[in-house]
């Protein structure tokens, strides 16, 4: 079995793993407030979200196809893998470590970044599309801001079209619509977009529709595996802000990341989630909304630094290994 063989084996089962974990971690938000609210049954909540998930994943990824696979290139085929290799195992092993300590973490803002620094480092030997890049690191800016503003627009519909609403029954029933439709939409929206870019570096090995539907799988198997832990603190720290506002917070930021996601713009799911959040509690300003802007910011900072470091320390080891 030769080298480029081995490697792409090792490609796809990074994006395996990555996938579970990305599945489970960022399935946290939308299962949340379902198993929070019960307004599903628990293993009914894993379900909805889990086959959402799935179907985000294995068929609403087609638009990121291109936004890693189309990214670079290279005449010599082997040195692909080789980056490969090296961002897909820097940016899950830092996605692990960052969300294991408490850091909001965002795979596209290590892959992307580690993918610059490895090609910098190739000398003219991999070509990468610096416009597309620029043009993503302005999104991950601009994501949350807009996210803000669609969330506090969605606030104040949603209260305007309730306040007029007598049947206290009836309320009641559209507060737990609204909050099914926003954890269906969160899931299928994070496969989408977040597992989408894990499949899009995936397809150097196998074809999308091979692709696809495994690491749908592998992050569905995420959700039943991997969440439980922070399901219900995620569940009970978006729904403080009320039904209302936790379905305009959840709803009006995924609006923003799947028009992001259909034009194959990789964003950060859960930092743009976190700006609809962050909309919502500026009603009132406090410690909270402080707390939420540093650790975003803490994330923006150290998870593409460490993210460099691993993978560029990956590529040089695998290219010595190699002898090239």
């Amino acid at each position: 079995m030769n080298s480029s063989v081995v490697l792409e084996y090792f490609i796809f089962t990074v994006g395996l793993f990555s996938s579970f974990l990305v599945g489970g971690n960022n399935s946290a938000i939308a299962l949340g407030i379902l198993v929070s609210t019960n307004v599903l049954r628990r293993k009914l909540s894993y379900l909805v979200n889990a086959i959402s998930l799935f179907i985000g994943a294995s068929i609403g990824s087609v638009t990121m196809e291109s936004s890693i696979y189309g990214l670079v290139n290279s005449r010599y085929f082997i040195l692909l893998e080789i980056l490969l290799s090296s961002i897909l195992f820097s940016s899950t092993i830092t996605f692990y470590y960052l969300n294991k300590i408490g850091i909001p973490a965002s795979l596209s803002q290590m892959i992307y970044p580690s993918t610059a620094g490895v090609v910098l480092i190739a000398r003219g030997a991999i070509g990468f599309d610096w416009g597309k890049f620029d043009f993503t690191v302005l999104s991950w800016l601009l994501s949350p801001v807009i996210a803000i503003v669609t969330s506090l627009s969605m606030y104040f519909l949603l209260r305007k079209a309730l306040t007029g609403e007598k049947n206290f029954i009836k309320e009641i029933r559209y507060y737990k619509y609204g909050l099914i439709a926003s954890s269906i939409f969160t899931s299928f929206v994070t496969g989408a977009n977040a597992i989408g870019i894990i499949i899009s570096a995936g397809l150097i090995t196998e074809p999308f529709y091979i692709t696809a539907p495994l690491y749908a799988l592998a992050a569905t198997l995420g959700i039943y595996l991997s969440s439980r832990k922070t399901v219900i603190t995620v569940g009970f720290r978006i729904t403080r802000l009320g039904y209302t506002a936790a379905s305009s917070a959840l709803i009006g930021s995924d609006i923003i990341s799947e028009v992001f996601t259909l034009f194959g713009i990789p964003i950060s799911i859960t930092q743009t989630i976190m700006g609809g959040i962050i909309g919502l509690s500026l009603r009132s300003f406090g410690y909270d909304v402080e707390k939420q802007l540093k650790q975003i910011a803490k994330g923006w900072i150290v998870s593409p630094i460490l993210a460099i470091i691993v993978s560029l320390a990956a590529y040089g080891v695998l290219r010595s290994i190699l002898g090239l």
